[in-house]
């Protein structure tokens, strides 16, 4: 057998290469790399306009590029005698090129904009292109009850538009939130409605009115590609025997790589315990598990842009336990957050879980994920930037301009509900955050709260009420439900992020009546889950309900004690919370008192079980307990 794989190598290494280069001479003498001009673009490789010998020859059918009367060029579609998409401007540097969809325009002309039957966009694309992630969805609803709208969950957030037709369709019309690739729009659904998904670029001041739909979809959207390079064009005669003797050269090497890639495959199990190190293969496998995701993967930036859009990293807003926050900007001036994460333990696993959870969300209520950095050891996060911070400046500040109200609070205790509903119930893949608190609640400026840093965050396929394995405690000492480090309260499951939100509506209530009451008494005394319950049945049964507390505050203290019940069975769903918030007070009834003492063993569990902080936990004061 060797000699016979060694006259392959000798075969693969010397004749082989010696007949692509006289066959790529041979192709590169018919094709031309000249650029052509279409009205105001300039065409030059990867595309190709249809109209030249050379380009038909040699060129890459995706890239087909059509010109009409010299004035107007046309990106072919996949989809045959389906209108393409007409360009309006191409950056060769950037890689990307700004069109719009010529069968969405003409559909638009002949509807006047009512009963648009609209396709998929991304349908039309060949492989080569990608619909940029900066773009915006654009929602259009051809409904044919006018009441179909009254049925929308108030919960979206999103403007609607009302138009009024001649054939007596009503179409809705709203803008969306950044484009994602995955295709899932079950979110977007209405019932009694068609609706159809459209990439717009958004305006360049950054507020988007979908009332101007029209003009967005003429404005069109961004593409972006990849492309492998054109044969190059033939060398001159002189420059042949050069070319010759450096494929010699370069066979000569690959020769020798050959040998050693044979010995090294030989012994590499030796060679891999005396020489690789172990972070090589943590790397590899963050590599591969983000080639797994795609084009589902947010956009990558260079840790050299990173710098450019913070100027240095001058601006920092915050510093967590994964790293600091810097404000920067990119190109178009849209203001961004970058999360600059500290050097990871192990394989950059909360690096993964929080680029990898949030690309697969879409919702008012969970931050969006520009994109990320990973160039060796340096780690970063882009996102949306949130003009009013964190929720928890806004619990026990004594500035005046900072205080909310209690029916905003309440708003804003609705609007988390709602997204922690979407990540455990909305998502193709349920998602437990692990991390709920008033630090990890963003505020944008008109105060709509979002979910942020999914650092802890885990992700299963599991159906609801499932058990979720968990190696080691996830969350922070106060907001982390009995069950993630004690077996012996129950099990993990979305139950887990359903205690973490009932404590953190404790901070909310507790936090803003200890503001109240001055200095009197020690914060954990006062906002102490028994404390707050013996003073809510207290004034439930007397007319100080009436007096002294708003119903909002009430209602939200009612809720968070049914949240934190130590028993995971009995707390309430996150779906359930939501419609406890949206009920009266009268509606709700008073649950039952949180036991702060430790359940017996399960059987099923071993007596040698260690069970990390149980015995702290169960031995702990009310003074020393959030």
């Amino acid at each position: 057998m060797a000699p016979v794989y060694w006259f392959l190598v000798f075969i693969g290494v010397w004749w082989l290469p010696l007949m692509l280069v006289g066959a790529d001479e041979q192709q590169g003498e018919g094709c031309s790399r000249s650029a052509n001009r279409c009205g105001t673009l300039t065409i030059s490789d990867p595309f190709w306009l249809a109209e030249t010998d050379a380009g038909r020859s040699c060129g890459i059918l995706d890239f087909k590029v059509t010109c009409y009367n010299n004035s107007s060029a046309t990106l072919r579609s996949s989809v045959p005698l389906i209108p393409g998409f007409a360009i309006n401007s191409i950056s060769y540097e950037e890689r990307n090129l700004r069109v719009v969809d010529e069968g969405k325009q003409k559909l638009l002309e002949a509807s006047s904009g009512c009963g648009i039957k609209i396709g998929n966009t991304s349908a039309k694309l060949d492989t080569q292109f990608k619909i940029d992630l900066s773009n915006l969805n654009l929602i259009l609803y051809n409904c044919t009850e006018e009441s179909a709208v009254a049925a929308a969950r108030p919960d979206r957030g999103l403007v609607q538009t009302r138009v009024r037709c001649r054939n007596e369709w009503v179409v809705f019309v709203r803008s969306g939130v950044h484009h994602d690739r995955i295709g899932n729009y079950a979110s977007y659904a209405m019932e009694g409605c068609d609706a159809s998904v459209v990439p717009v670029l958004g305006s360049s001041s950054g507020k988007t009115n979908a009332s101007d739909y029209e003009q967005l979809i003429k404005d069109g959207f961004l593409l972006t590609w990849e492309a492998p390079p054109l044969p190059l064009p033939a060398a001159a005669h002189g420059r042949r025997s050069k070319k010759l003797i450096l494929i010699v050269s370069l066979s000569a090497t690959i020769s020798l790589l050959t040998c050693l890639v044979w010995g090294v495959h030989r012994h590499k199990k030796k060679i891999s315990l005396l020489i690789l190190p172990k972070q090589t293969g943590n790397k590899s496998s963050m590599e591969e598990m983000l080639r797994k995701y795609g084009s589902l993967a947010p956009k990558r930036y260079k840790y050299s842009e990173l710098k450019q859009m913070t100027s240095s990293f001058k601006d920092k807003l915050g510093e967590g336990g994964y790293g600091m926050v810097f404000r920067g900007s990119l190109q178009d001036g849209c203001a961004v957050a970058v999360k600059l994460l500290k050097v990871s333990k192990g394989n950059g696993e909360e690096f993964l879980n929080e680029a990898i959870s949030i690309c697969r969300t879409s919702h008012i209520n969970i931050v969006c994920l520009l994109g990320f950095c990973l160039e060796g050891a340096k780690r970063a996060l882009v996102y949306e930037y949130m003009a009013n911070g964190s929720l928890e400046k806004y619990i026990y500040t004594e500035n005046s301009d900072l205080v909310i109200g209690w029916d905003k609070l309440q708003q804003i205790a609705l609007g988390i509900a709602r997204g922690l509903e979407y990540l455990h119930q909305g998502c193709s893949t349920r998602i437990i955050h692990f991390d709920i608190k008033p630090q990890n609640i963003l505020l944008d400026e008109d105060f709509c709260p979002k979910i942020a840093d999914f650092g802890l965050a885990k992700l299963c396929h599991l159906k609801a009420g499932s058990i979720l394995s968990v190696a080691e405690a996830r969350g922070t000492i106060g907001f982390i439900a009995p069950e993630v480090f004690s077996r012996g309260f129950g099990v993990v499951s979305t139950k887990s992020d359903v205690y973490s939100y009932g404590m953190m509506l404790m901070e909310m209530v507790g936090g803003r009546i200890n503001k109240g009451k001055g200095n009197t008494e020690s914060s954990s005394d006062v906002y102490f889950p028994n404390r707050i319950y013996d003073s809510v049945a207290e004034q439930v049964q007397t007319c100080e309900v009436i007096c002294d507390l708003e119903e909002a505050m009430r209602k939200m203290a009612l809720v968070g004690l049914w949240c934190i019940q130590t028993n995971p069975e009995n707390r309430p769903s996150m779906s359930k919370v939501i419609d406890m918030l949206e009920k009266s007070i009268n509606e709700l009834e008073m649950p039952p008192k949180p036991f702060l003492s430790c359940p017996s063993v399960p059987s099923y569990l071993s007596p040698h079980t260690s069970y990390g902080y149980i015995s702290s936990y169960c031995s702990a004061s009310p003074a020393l307990l959030p």
